[in-house]
């Protein structure tokens, strides 16, 4: 019996998980994906592979270098007072010492603008 003689379901009502099943992907993924969600598929598995289809086919997502904004970072660093210490926080975070300090100080002279407003 083929897969085609065992598809006895309406495809158009199912899901993008019940495709999956319907088609006898597991087990099977290297030779039913493309290329893209194969790779998608070994890094986070079926279920988180088949929800990024679900949200985002036929979009292109880019993914920052960075993970974390440099605000938060920058809030983060903001809390010690020793530069080796904020320098750990930036590095970790991928940003350089100097690039935080900046937006600590881009932050502070619009603080102090906003005062003398007042």
């Amino acid at each position: 019996m083929s897969i085609i003689d065992d598809i006895n379901v309406n495809l158009n009502m199912l899901d993008e998980k019940g495709v999956y099943e319907a088609f006898h992907v597991e087990g099977n993924e290297a030779e039913a994906l493309t290329d893209s969600y194969f790779e998608l598929y070994q890094l986070l598995g079926a279920e988180a592979m088949l929800k990024l289809y679900k949200h985002y086919h036929g979009d292109k997502i880019d993914c920052p270098m960075k993970l974390y904004r440099a605000e938060y970072v920058a809030d983060l660093a903001k809390q010690t007072n020793e530069r080796r210490q904020r320098a750990n926080i930036a590095r970790a975070a991928g940003y350089s010492l100097k690039f935080i300090e900046s937006v600590l100080q881009k932050r502070k002279k619009e603080d102090d603008d906003d005062k003398e407003e007042d």
